[in-house]
């Protein structure tokens, strides 16, 4: 008799707890799925490359020029030979599922603009300093697409996650996480472009050099 009711109770915590189980499997299945759908979408690009001209005839010259025409950081409000500067907005849209609120779209635009100099007197002067020229402007071309990348691995890490970010019971908790979450994930990859300009001295250490002659 005692071990029967033993059963019985036993079957009957079953029942309780079945439901549950299989709500919460539901639940993990229904984000899976979304996500999975979600995963392949891409961040939208639009760049532009845009060039300041510079005259010359000699590497001194060159110099002055790009010192007196290149484009001003307005981060730090230093003049530098080339920059590229990158924004990034986002939009997503939430719907309820079920019981939970979930992200059912999303879009992110990253905008790129890189400025270089663009020597205009290059066919008119002596071999040896267009070559000069050449190793310059590929090194400093080098150095300027090393910030585009950051900036695409910026765009790919905030659509991913808009992408995966789950699902949440109350639509202002979700809110909130994302307005958190992008705006960290923003504020990182901008450290990781300054640090690379820190790490590379704006260039220098990747031949981005254009010197004038020491005086005697």
């Amino acid at each position: 008799m005692i071990a029967a009711l033993g059963q019985a109770a036993c079957r009957e915590a079953v029942r309780r707890v079945e439901p549950a189980a299989v709500h919460l499997l539901r639940l993990a299945i229904l984000i899976s799925l979304f996500a999975a759908a979600h995963a392949t979408a891409a961040p939208t690009v639009k760049r532009r490359d845009d060039t300041y001209p510079v005259t010359g005839s000699s590497v001194q010259e060159l110099r002055q020029m790009i010192d007196r025409n290149g484009p001003v950081n307005k981060d730090d409000g230093k003049q530098y030979d080339g920059l590229t500067e990158w924004s990034l907005t986002w939009d997503y849209q939430l719907k309820r599922r079920g019981k939970v609120w979930i992200v059912s779209g999303r879009s992110v635009l990253l905008d790129i603009k890189v400025l270089t100099p663009r020597w205009t007197d290059f066919q008119n002067t002596p071999g040896a300093l267009r070559t000069k020229w050449r190793i310059y402007r590929a090194n400093l071309l080098r150095h300027e697409e090393g910030h585009v990348k950051i900036a695409l691995r910026a765009a790919e890490a905030i659509d991913k996650y808009l992408g995966v970010c789950g699902a949440s019971l109350s639509l202002d908790k979700l809110k909130s996480d994302i307005e958190k979450n992008t705006t960290a994930l923003l504020l990182q990859y901008r450290k990781i472009d300054q640090g690379y300009d820190r790490r590379t001295r704006h260039g220098a250490t990747q031949g981005v050099t254009l010197k004038r002659r020491p005086a005697n």
